[in-house]
Formats: C-alpha cells, structure tokens, sequence
C-alpha cells in the first residue's frame, strides 16, 4: 500500500480527506458561466442590478433582491425558488462588493439548478426579520446544501466576478508584447 511508508498523521489526514475533482469542477462552472453570459452578458461598468434585470430577461423570470441584516453565525445570503420568481437574500450590512459576491453565490446555485431543504428555525428567522411571518422566512434565508454545491455555487460566483472585472474595450493587439503576454497567463489561470 502507498501509504505504508508515510508518518502516522499524513496516513490519516489522507483517508480522511475526499477527492475533489477540481479540473473537472472547473469546467462545468465555466461551461454553465459561458453559457449564461452568451445571453446575458456582463453591464459595463459593472452594476449587480443591471445583471440580475438581464439574468431575469433571459429566465423569463422576476428575480427579488432582499437586503437583511447581518450578524456573526449567520448566513449571509439565500436563494429560494417560488412557482412565478425567485428571491435571493443577502447581507446589507457588509461591502458592496461583497453583497455582490454573495448574490452571484447565489445565482450560482440557481443557475446549477441546487436543491437544498430549508433548515433555519422560526424563531431565529422572527429574530433576523421581524416583518416577516417566521414560517416564511425560514423558508428564505437558509438551506442545507452538499459541500459539492457549495464549491460549485462558490466557482460559479468568483468567474462572474471576474469577467466583470474585464474591460470590453480593452484590445490585446493594443497592448504592448510583454503586457499582452501577461494578460494571456492570467486569462489562461482564470479562464476568462
């Protein structure tokens, strides 16, 4: 066995971790990711709003933002399908950029089609939202997901960032060599 010559402690921590298929993880975020910003497109500048109005034109579907407030141990953000829209909360008291991330997390998800089961007691959900009926909310604000939809939810949500980050006027023909070099590494590392 492989793992015979190997100290105690790297044996265990090797049958305690699981196998994750990175590369192959990879590819299925940046298909989904490519397939949905070849209808949608990214805004420039970047604006969450007006991505979320063009993944709704695309779906054929209302999507609500719904700002909640924050707190340690909470969860900052939640996606839950209805029969005619969707609703994705997230965090209101953390950065912009931040509430961003957390919103394509979870258009990640939707866009992965996740189904997860809602987990969040009624009173904790009366405690962080208070306008709303405790059964309602649970039903909002939190979900049991698998490790895996969470990587893939995740993947998906850094990409997007990414690319929106991406100048579309920015010409690598433009660019002198050295730089034009530079930028084809990083395409190539992030998969833009």
């Amino acid at each position: 066995m492989l793992l015979a010559g190997l100290p105690r402690l790297t044996r265990r921590a090797a049958t305690v971790t699981t196998a994750v298929d990175w590369s192959g993880l990879r590819a299925r975020c940046r298909q989904r990711v490519d397939d949905l910003l070849g209808h949608t497109g990214i805004p420039y500048p970047w604006d969450i709003n007006q991505f979320v109005d063009r993944l709704e034109r695309h779906r054929a579907r209302d999507i609500d933002l719904c700002a909640i407030p924050w707190a340690v141990g909470d969860s900052c953000g939640a996606w839950q399908q209805h029969p005619d829209h969707d609703v994705i909360a997230y965090a209101e008291n953390t950065s912009g950029f931040h509430q961003d991330h957390i919103i394509l997390h979870e258009i990640g998800h939707m866009i992965s089609q996740h189904r997860g089961r809602c987990v969040l007691p009624e009173d904790e959900a009366q405690r962080i939202a208070p306008d709303l009926t405790p059964t309602a909310f649970a039903h909002l604000l939190d979900r049991g997901t698998s490790h895996a939809e969470e990587r893939e939810a995740e993947t998906i949500a850094v990409m997007i960032h990414q690319r929106s980050r991406i100048r579309p006027q920015l010409a690598r023909e433009l660019l002198p060599p050295a730089d034009a070099r530079r930028l084809a590494r990083v395409e190539y590392l992030f998969g833009a």
